[in-house]
């Protein structure tokens, strides 16, 4: 599906894609608390050999709501139809564990699922245990707000001095 890239729950500032600096993905308590440390972002929902669509789904597990979806549309593409997305929200909220999942629905059903439940910022906002990364090791998940997706897709726009990267800097730089 490609990039995904965050602003900080506590600060909007960017997770910058390829940039070593130490980001965390803030865990809710009722699976454990703390957070998972990431050297260096890459863009793709890793984070600390966790992705992040396969914990946003496993957090959600049955309080997903599919008429509250911002894109049901987009929901309905990426499983096949209404029809196939229902039955997936139904079998998702009634506890079908993961291997049944897997046969219905396929081998990516969960990070599908992650991405559709979490991308847009309205719909992560409403998921009853939204993404929240920052910066601040010291951030605890229940005192902070849910991250909103990076409109600069996790690239720098402007460095220090306030001057435009190219892309082509971006890669001879680092």
């Amino acid at each position: 599906m490609g990039q995904f890239s965050w602003l900080d729950c506590k600060t909007q500032e960017q997770v910058i894609d390829g940039r070593p600096r130490k980001s965390y993905v803030l865990v809710p308590k009722e699976f454990g608390g703390g957070h998972i440390e990431e050297e260096c972002y890459e863009g793709y929902g890793m984070f600390g050999g966790h992705d992040i669509y396969d914990l946003v789904t496993d957090w959600n597990r049955g309080y997903a709501d599919f008429d509250g979806l911002k894109s049901t549309d987009w929901c309905e593409w990426c499983f096949g139809g209404e029809e196939r997305a229902r039955a997936l929200f139904a079998d998702f909220n009634g506890g079908v564990d993961d291997e049944t999942m897997r046969e219905r629905y396929g081998a990516e059903w969960k990070r599908t699922m992650g991405i559709v439940l979490a991308c847009h910022d309205e719909d992560n906002a409403n998921l009853r245990y939204p993404i929240k990364i920052t910066h601040d090791p010291t951030a605890v998940y229940e005192w902070c707000a849910p991250s909103k997706s990076d409109p600069d897709q996790g690239w720098i726009i402007n460095d220090d001095d306030g001057e435009h990267w190219e892309d082509e800097d971006w890669y001879e730089g680092w």
